[in-house]
């Protein structure tokens, strides 16, 4: 018998007898710097890595909502952990900096880790270069682990997802995929008032949830879980993040979100499970158990008013970036010139390569301002480092920000994605109906390589 526990966002524990695996595993360090878990872990972190060797730790992908290096680091070095074949090595060298002796991949060929399943990865690398989405085979029941690939699945995935999912009943099958926005857009752009903001978070959330039940459906399956958006946004100054994000509960998804003829007509396909944090999936009859009794007349949004006092009590909200209160570094323009310089050079060497499909972002422009130091940058990809003036036409992209958070960046002490996913600066795109993902997409990936090599390096480079 297989069944699995709701954790919390995009976390699960998988249990097939006395074997276990644990996915994306998160507790409370604050992800993108802002990012906290709402609701909260369900499972405190001490029982997981009390498993020892019956546990196998399933990271789907590098971001901090899904790989807690804090959490980690309870855990026993001999862990196995699994993750996707990447061509990027960046997950793989990080669990390994971590101490993980037993750091294996996954292809869409699978592989059989210690415990018994077998785990397979599926990358769209028209989507995305460092994603993936997992099959995990526990002999009796499958797991369709999505994470935060909501967008279609292309013909490899589909045909290789569908065998997996062809061994089993529906019954025994769990499909669960992302259902909340990932990105500061639209709460954190100037581009819109109040009311649009709100009625353009509404579209993208529903056309992803969408997506997600057209992915089920195009698999046979029956019902459809809600996960990896359980997450509540914490920035200073701006508590409308907190207040306008959205809780993607079951009942808010049927009741509020998915009101429309076309989303009526995906749901008489395919169901919305209740399962919450909390909840234990029985994949041999398909049936949700409550762990924790909800009593009547108790809200959803009474859990996530608890969990946010929760984090101020215990001062899990003083380890945000913009509530840390540390003194502002000496802001240093040069190393702004450097930083930007280097993004370039990492979005041309990238379009060359893997990411040849997002050589769209050859001649978009990015702007940097600083807004208490009245300080500008524009990079224009594949070209480089513009004048300081701002030029005729607005960039693809401008992003606000403040000398202090900016310098923790560029000294590598926090990612740059914080300031995009994390809403810790302000944001514009023009045209402000187009999204301009490859800019965002090499952003992210940027990230990690200026945080954990480049940044160093600024000395000797200068």
């Amino acid at each position: 018998m297989t069944d699995i526990l709701f954790i919390n966002h995009a976390s699960l524990l998988v249990r097939a007898g006395e074997r276990y695996l644990l996915t994306d595993p998160w507790h409370q360090k604050p992800a993108f710097g802002s990012w906290l878990p709402t609701f909260p872990s369900f499972l405190h972190p001490a029982y997981l890595a009390a498993l020892g060797a019956r546990l196998t730790v399933l990271i789907s992908h590098g971001h901090d909502d899904h790989c807690d290096d804090t959490m980690l680091g309870i855990f026993d070095r001999s862990t196995e952990i699994v993750t996707a074949n990447y061509a990027s090595p960046s997950v793989k060298n990080r669990l390994r900096k971590l101490g993980f002796e037993r750091v294996s991949t996954a292809d869409p060929g699978g592989i059989h880790i210690a415990n018994g399943f077998q785990v397979r990865s599926f990358i769209n690398p028209l989507r995305s270069l460092d994603d993936a989405t997992y099959t995990v085979d526990t002999g009796d029941g499958l797991l369709v682990h999505c994470n935060d690939n909501w967008t279609e699945f292309d013909a490899p995935a589909r045909a290789g997802i569908g065998e997996a999912c062809s061994r089993y009943p529906s019954e025994h099958i769990a499909f669960l995929s992302q259902t909340n926005s990932a990105s500061g857009y639209p709460l954190n752009y100037r581009n819109f008032t109040a009311q649009q903001k709100s009625e353009i978070l509404f579209a993208k959330v529903r056309s992803m949830v969408q997506q997600g039940l057209r992915n089920a459906a195009s698999l046979g399956l029956r019902s459809f879980g809600s996960y990896a958006g359980y997450a509540s946004v914490y920035v200073h100054g701006h508590p409308e993040y907190l207040q306008q994000g959205l809780l993607p509960t079951p009942a808010f998804l049927r009741d509020s979100l998915l009101t429309d003829p076309e989303s009526r007509a995906l749901l008489e396909r395919v169901s919305i499970l209740d399962y919450l944090p909390g909840d234990v999936l029985d994949l041999s009859s398909g049936q949700v158990h409550r762990a924790f009794v909800r009593p009547g007349g108790m809200d959803d949004r009474d859990i996530k008013d608890a969990a946010e006092r929760y984090y101020r009590h215990y001062g899990v909200i003083n380890e945000c970036d913009s509530f840390r209160g540390r003194p502002e570094a000496v802001f240093d323009a040069r190393k702004l010139d450097y930083f930007l310089e280097n993004l370039n050079r990492f979005a041309v060497r990238k379009c060359a390569g893997d990411g040849a499909a997002f050589g769209t972002v050859m001649g978009k422009s990015f702007e940097i301002v600083v807004e208490d130091l009245d300080v500008r940058r524009r990079v224009v990809f594949g070209q480089g480092v513009g004048a300081a003036a701002a030029a005729d036409a607005p960039p693809n992209k401008r992003m606000y920000v403040r000398s202090g958070l900016l310098s923790q960046v560029l000294d590598g002490r926090i990612l740059f994605e914080n300031l995009y996913t994390g809403y810790e600066a302000e944001w514009e795109r023009h045209p402000t109906d187009v999204y301009n993902r490859d800019i965002v997409m090499f952003i992210v990936m940027y990230s990690y390589v200026y945080k954990n090599a480049l940044s160093a390096q600024y000395g000797a480079a200068s």
